[in-house]
């Protein structure tokens, strides 16, 4: 006689709930890390090598909130980009020496890519990275691999940089959907140790909810301007990276100072007042 197996309804119902929890499960748990990270899919990469990148990602802000628009596209050249970055330190607790955030290596990468990303990102478009470098530890007896991580982008005629990270230890083969290389936020302030170091040029960001220590603003035209004049900046206000050459150029002929001076009017980086006034002082010398 054959046998005839017939399954337990309460077993079929047990299965079928089962699997709809996991599926469930499945969707919330995407939908969370769609939150927290910006899904690669989004983003228009310029730059990427294993898990360092340079992108254009969309604006961040509230829900419901409108976001000022960016000034972009805008032309900002690579060396300009470079000496401005150049110039930012860092201390951290337990180390009395200040520290370029950037390594040498950093800032030809953030030099090339943020120039091209920042003349191809639309107003509602920020340009965002994350870099791994070498850099020495508390006691400076030996280098670990960190990572710094900021949103970028240029509004009222000035370079703002949101800052994730600074110089975070690096760990590779974690699941990035929970600890994501991410940038700053406009809306969530970021929870650190460092402190970013003030220098001429340089402002923190003003907020309702007050100063903002990780969102640093600097003033492109201003140090360009400084740089036109011939001044030299002192180590304080232009730090210099093992292996580059301080921010400012040294003194420069007249004639030097007078071509950067035009560029900066035609850029519309400095007003016809300034113009004016610096065109005078160089003459002056003559």
């Amino acid at each position: 006689m054959s046998k005839v197996f017939v399954s337990s309804p309460g077993k079929g119902l047990f299965s079928m709930l089962t699997v709809f929890l996991v599926v469930c499960f499945g969707i919330s748990g995407c939908s969370l890390v769609k939150s927290v990270t910006t899904s690669e899919s989004e983003a228009k990469q310029l730059f990427k090598s294993r898990e360092q990148y340079v992108r254009i990602v969309k604006q961040d802000g509230a829900k419901g909130v409108k976001v000022p628009p960016n000034e972009h596209p805008v032309s900002l050249d690579e060396d300009q980009i470079r000496n401005a970055l150049s110039t930012l330190e860092i201390t951290i607790p337990g180390n009395s020496k200040s520290t370029p955030v950037f390594t040498k290596p950093e800032l030809d990468t953030l030099g090339k890519y943020l120039s091209q990303g920042l003349a191809q990102a639309t107003p509602e478009e920020d340009v965002a990275f994350a870099l791994v470098g070498d850099h020495r530890t508390a006691f400076g007896l030996a280098k670990e691999p960190k990572y710094t991580s900021a949103r970028v982008f240029y509004r009222d005629g000035k370079l703002n940089l949101i800052f994730g990270k600074i110089h975070e230890d690096y760990k590779q083969y974690v699941d990035r959907r929970l600890y994501p290389l991410a940038p700053g936020s406009r809306t969530v302030p970021s929870v650190h140790k460092w402190q970013l170091l003030g220098q001429p040029d340089q402002d923190f960001y003003m907020s309702s909810g007050g100063q903002r220590t990780d969102w640093v603003v600097l003033d492109l035209a201003s140090m360009e301007a400084r740089s036109a004049m011939g001044e030299k900046a002192s180590a304080s206000q232009a730090p210099s990276v093992s292996g580059d050459q301080p921010f400012s150029a040294g003194q420069k002929s007249v004639e030097e100072r007078l071509q950067i001076l035009n560029e900066l009017k035609s850029k519309k980086l400095i007003t016809e007042e300034e113009y004016q006034q610096k065109r005078l002082d160089i003459l002056k010398e003559l």
